[in-house]
C-alpha cells in the first residue's frame, strides 16, 4: 500500500505576480519580446472600446522610460 503525504505549498510570489511573468514570458516566446507585435495581434480580431484605448494610454505614459 501506498504511504500518502501531506505538505505545505507557500507561495513566494502573488498571484498578480505570477501572471504577469507568465504574461511577458508568453511575449517573449510568441512575439519575439514585442509587446507592440502582441497588441497588433491581439487586436486584429477585437476592437478596443474608446474607454480600453484611453487605459492602455494611460499605462503607456505611465511605463515611458524618461
Amino acid at each position: 500500500m501506498a504511504e500518502i503525504q501531506l505538505g505545505v505549498v507557500e507561495a513566494r510570489i502573488s498571484k498578480s505576480e505570477f501572471y504577469a511573468l507568465q504574461s511577458r514570458q508568453f511575449v517573449d516566446d510568441t512575439f519575439d519580446g514585442s509587446l507592440p507585435a502582441f497588441i497588433a495581434a491581439f487586436t486584429k480580431h477585437k476592437k478596443l472600446t474608446a474607454e480600453e484605448a484611453e487605459e492602455i494610454r494611460r499605462m503607456i505614459d505611465g511605463a515611458k522610460e524618461e
